[in-house]
C-alpha cells in the first residue's frame, strides 16, 4: 500500500469524528462513569476504573480511527482496488 491523497483525506476525516467521539465521551459519559465509581467504591464493587475505560476510548478514537480511515479511504478510491 502506498501513500495516497484519498487516504490521507479520509484519516483526516475518521481523525475528527474520532475526536468529536472522545469530546462527547468525556462530557456526558465519563462525568457519569466517575461518580458511580466513587460511589460504588463505599461498598467496594466499583469494577473498572473510569481511567482504564477513558484509555480505550482514547486509543480508539486517537489511533484507531485515523488508521480505520486511511485504510478504508486508500482502498475504496484507488481506482481498479474493488
Amino acid at each position: 500500500m502506498t501513500l495516497s491523497p484519498h487516504g490521507l483525506a479520509f484519516a483526516v476525516l475518521f481523525l475528527a469524528i474520532g475526536v468529536v467521539e472522545l469530546l462527547v465521551f468525556m462530557r456526558a459519559v465519563y462525568p457519569v462513569l466517575s461518580l458511580r465509581h466513587e460511589t460504588a467504591k463505599v461498598t467496594y464493587s466499583q469494577g473498572r476504573s473510569p481511567a482504564f475505560i477513558t484509555n480505550i476510548i482514547r486509543l480508539q478514537s486517537l489511533v484507531g480511527m485515523p488508521l480505520l480511515g486511511y485504510l478504508l479511504g486508500a482502498q475504496l478510491m484507488t481506482p481498479g482496488a474493488h
